[in-house]
């Protein structure tokens, strides 16, 4: 497991890996991915068979909501299923999860019910990876903001989930503090194609995205292997 790659490598693990995991509106750009990383605005670490990347994972830190979003845990086709992305989540647990500012481990998780499988990219599977790690859903709703990038546009019918968190963000009632919630999300999405005045004045979604959760203290988790049963709210509602 490494942290430490060439610019080539990246572009490797970029092109070969990712690319066929994730959809257009998911994915970063390749020149976005170089920047955060040597900014360390993004953390990754890549498995390796010989010099070949097989798997890779990206955590992005909000330090001051103190949330680690996992953005993307990756397999090279073909090589899925045999313990890759296990060993991936494994390290990262082991190196980004204790760190100074990390005290709630999120990921956007494509809902089965509404995301079929296609060319490879299977939710359902994506989804009992995570259950299989003890992964909840933040029942209230969410969608991913937009990226930097040409065309890119929101990517709806997400669940925001929970890897992991500290005591003072997963309380005695399994929730999470909504103000975490809204912290976070000023972050990253003003950090993303959506612009650092989000939301906007005339972002009607996105500014009922942010009032459902200023309108309450917490929010439910409920395991995403239940994913079936879960109800999420629509902030059209």
């Amino acid at each position: 497991m490494r942290s430490e790659v060439s610019e080539d490598l990246i572009e490797e693990i970029y092109r070969e890996i990712l690319e066929p995991s994730f959809g257009p509106n998911e994915l970063d750009t390749l020149g976005t991915f170089l920047a955060g990383l040597a900014d360390d605005e993004a953390w990754g670490l890549c498995a390796l068979d010989g010099d070949r990347p097989v798997g890779c994972i990206m955590g992005y830190p909000f330090p001051h909501a103190r949330v680690l979003l996992i953005g993307y845990v990756s397999v090279r086709p073909g090589l899925r299923g045999g313990g890759i992305g296990d060993a991936l989540m494994d390290a990262a647990q082991q190196r980004w999860y204790a760190k100074p500012g990390v005290a709630l481990v999120l990921a956007e998780i494509e809902d089965p019910r509404r995301h079929p499988a296609v060319d490879g990219i299977d939710p359902a599977r994506r989804a009992m990876f995570y259950a299989r790690r003890g992964a909840q859903v933040v029942v209230g709703p969410y969608f991913q903001p937009r990226l930097e990038g040409a065309g890119k546009t929101r990517v709806y019918d997400l669940f925001l989930t929970v890897i992991a968190g500290t005591n003072d963000a997963i309380d005695a009632q399994n929730s999470v503090p909504a103000q975490m919630i809204v912290d976070f999300m000023l972050d990253y999405f003003q950090d993303s194609g959506e612009g650092d005045d989000w939301p906007a004045a005339d972002d009607e979604e996105g500014t009922r995205l942010l009032s459902w959760y200023r309108g309450r203290e917490s929010v439910p988790l409920q395991p995403i292997g239940n994913y079936a049963q879960i109800e999420i709210p629509r902030i059209s509602d």
